[in-house]
């Protein structure tokens, strides 16, 4: 039976999430900057690549919502279970998922969305995130068998529809169709993961969570065993026009555009491609895992543990200082730029984490618990 009995913090576990986390912010700091990291498609319509470090740039931080949003499903497990050993009652399970989901709804549409001002559109996936919370709130108990068969059919039957939906609901003005369906940054908010689209990521990671006491979960060939299936199973979906694909590859297009799949809505491709690398990932932070209590990797853990904060975080932190670099026209090429800011933003960021971290840590029961 499911075993979701893990104790203690999974180091490599945290430690992707950071990475996802990072990668996220390379790509917001570009788009502040005016110079986006795009190397996927929203709606189906042709993507607008800039120069080949931009777009490759774009592709590897194309892992951030697909990891970031199964993450979300495996730590509820954890949290779920862990507050189970503890003898917490169900109904203050479900009170803790419901409030942190009404505390991240309000951080979307208050700080994150004044932050974001003048960068728009903003997507608000702590929007997406609370709505996800909110269904597992009931969904945790189901028998975990069934929730892995809903979890699929859900999966599945939303690809199979997604080329004949995709064009009409996209970028629609009714905020419920779009976050239902597809995306739109018409709304307020503005949605661009949608419940159906994205909803099975946390869900599979929450059956994932059942699991993860087991060894061979812990384990890093196990991890590129799972990483080189979902990059085979992406490479025939892509191959062949892919399943639930937006913008299927054609010879006479470059290369390059084998790579560029629909993250809005996310199709089948662009999941298998970047979770593949995912696992890819963990593999290898499993393979160091002792190294992430030290440096030069404690530091992502850090970041990991405290995603929800840096997420917050680096909105404000990087919005300000594109504020101050985008009007100096400076004479070097914008990649560099890009990367140059990022980096002086980790400057402040990584150690407000750590700060973040232990204060919370000292202060367990506090309103913190539910950031």
């Amino acid at each position: 039976m499911p075993q979701a009995a893990v104790r203690g913090r999974i180091l490599a576990i945290d430690a992707l999430r950071g990475v996802a986390i990072l990668a996220m912010s390379v790509r917001h700091i570009a788009y502040f900057l005016g110079r986006p990291l795009q190397a996927e498609t929203y709606g189906g319509q042709p993507a607008v690549l800039l120069s080949w470090p931009h777009w490759v740039s774009g592709l590897i931080a194309n892992i951030t919502a697909p990891t970031f949003f199964l993450l979300v499903g495996t730590s509820l497990a954890l949290l779920i279970a862990g507050r189970r050993r503890a003898g917490v009652s169900e109904w203050e399970i479900t009170r803790y998922l419901l409030i942190r989901a009404g505390v991240l709804i309000l951080l979307d549409l208050t700080i994150c969305d004044i932050a974001w001002a003048g960068f728009n559109p903003y997507t608000h996936v702590l929007l997406s995130i609370a709505i996800a919370m909110v269904i597992f709130s009931l969904a945790r108990f189901l028998p975990i068998p069934v929730f892995a068969v809903l979890t699929l059919a859900l999966l599945l039957t939303y690809q199979a529809l997604l080329p004949q939906v995709a064009l009409p609901l996209s970028q629609t003005g009714d905020f419920w169709q779009a976050l239902l369906w597809s995306y739109s940054t018409k709304t307020w908010p503005a949605v661009e993961f949608s419940i159906l689209g994205w909803f099975p990521l946390p869900a599979l990671g929450f059956i994932l969570g059942q699991w993860l006491s087991l060894p061979a979960l812990r384990r890093a060939r196990t991890w590129v065993g799972i990483g080189v299936a979902l990059l085979g199973i992406w490479l025939v979906l892509r191959w062949n026009g892919g399943f639930g694909d937006l913008t299927p590859y054609t010879p006479d297009q470059p290369w390059h555009f084998f790579f560029i799949m629909s993250k809005t809505p996310p199709s089948l491709t662009f999941l298998t491609f970047n979770l593949g690398l995912s696992a890819l990932t963990l593999a290898a932070l499993f393979a160091c895992e002792s190294w992430l209590e030290h440096r030069p990797l404690k530091w992502l853990v850090t970041c990991g543990q405290a995603s929800l904060f840096f997420f917050v975080a680096h909105i404000v932190v990087y919005g300000a200082i594109a504020r101050l670099v985008a009007p100096l026209q400076l004479p070097f090429p914008a990649i560099l730029i890009t990367y140059t800011t990022w980096l002086g933003g980790l400057v402040v960021l990584v150690p407000l984490a750590g700060a973040y971290n232990r204060l919370r840590r000292r202060h367990p029961q506090s309103i913190l618990r539910y950031l």
